[in-house]
């Protein structure tokens, strides 16, 4: 009898112990999870910031210039005023427009910005409504995502051979379907499915984010990548 209670003694502290620690994995694992998000969400502000930010400059020095063009036709100065019309004329309009929802068309702008400073083609088919099935944050946290990887993975790529391709739409009345696809050269590191970083030691931050937001949101992403060309696709669901 002692044995077996001795038995079902060291069972019942095992069993403590089992649940003491999957209830330590699992408050580990979401602050990680809480942490990431809180990342990603700094970082989807600081996008925006930057983003109005630049319209805003665009905004103002494309009012100044019209400005100083008016000043210098009231003082019939006309090499001035010449300068100042082709000035304002070679201002590029960045003010790029992919689809009627407002944040995830400033996003995409933002890295189609930045694409072309680059000299990378940046094709976009963006069908993408006002109101969203799905939270929009976690759609531009994508975008921002797939996008910042392509153009970093553009850049290390020869440039004969650089390509962006984004597409983004609805599936019905509940489903985002993300893809972007970009050429690269090089090793892709990857390690029981997790893509490591090439900038730092560990984890690439980027496709951990994006696998995160579609399985918190019940959807799925995939990544495949052969013969240089990388492909992620990611479905949302509201």
């Amino acid at each position: 009898m002692i044995s077996i209670a001795l038995l079902f003694l060291m069972l019942f502290f095992n069993a403590i112990f089992l649940l003491m620690a999957i209830s330590i994995n699992r408050n580990v694992r979401l602050q990680q999870e809480n942490q990431l998000l809180s990342m990603q969400q700094q970082r989807y502000e600081s996008l925006k910031a930057a983003i109005e930010e630049a319209r805003q400059a665009r905004h103002d020095l494309r009012h100044q210039l019209c400005q100083l063009a008016a000043l210098a036709e009231e003082g019939n100065l006309e090499k001035i005023k010449a300068y100042l019309s082709g000035a304002v004329s070679r201002i590029p309009s960045l003010e790029l427009h992919f689809c009627e929802n407002r944040a995830a068309d400033g996003v995409v702008g933002h890295y189609c910005a930045l694409a072309k400073r680059e000299q990378i083609p940046f094709s976009v088919q963006l069908d993408l409504p006002e109101c969203l099935p799905v939270d929009e944050i976690n759609l531009c946290l994508v975008l921002s995502n797939l996008l910042e990887n392509a153009l970093e993975a553009s850049l290390r790529t020869a440039p004969a051979r650089r390509r962006i391709e984004l597409t983004a739409y609805l599936h019905g009345n509940t489903l985002a379907l993300i893809q972007v696809e970009n050429t690269y050269d090089g090793v892709i590191r990857e390690k029981d499915g997790v893509f490591l970083s090439s900038k730092r030691k560990g984890e690439g931050v980027g496709i951990q984010s994006v696998r995160h937001i579609a399985e918190k949101s019940g959807g799925v992403s995939t990544v495949t990548y052969q013969d240089g060309l990388f492909c992620a696709k990611v479905m949302l669901c509201g």
